[in-house]
């Protein structure tokens, strides 16, 4: 079972004493967190990959935690 689909579930069981349904689209847009696609250079994605393995770490961590960094460097939004 997915993440999401674990939290479902759970808010439903919450939610069924007050005889509502929640969608699937209401917690994904209730998460901390959101999945995003992204189409990268076979390079890019070799290098990633390459990095990645190395650090022994996913690919998926690898690129959360290059777009932190680099967003921090970009600076605030204004």
């Amino acid at each position: 079972m997915s993440f999401l689909q674990t939290l479902l579930h759970e808010l439903q069981v919450q939610l069924r004493s007050e005889h509502q349904e929640i969608t699937a689209g209401q917690v994904a847009e209730a998460a901390e967190s959101e999945r995003v696609n992204v189409t990268l250079p076979a390079g890019v994605m070799n290098r990633l990959k390459q990095q990645a393995l190395a650090e022994g770490r996913s690919c998926s961590s690898l690129a959360t935690f290059l777009i932190e960094e680099g967003l921090r460097r970009h600076g605030p939004l204004q």
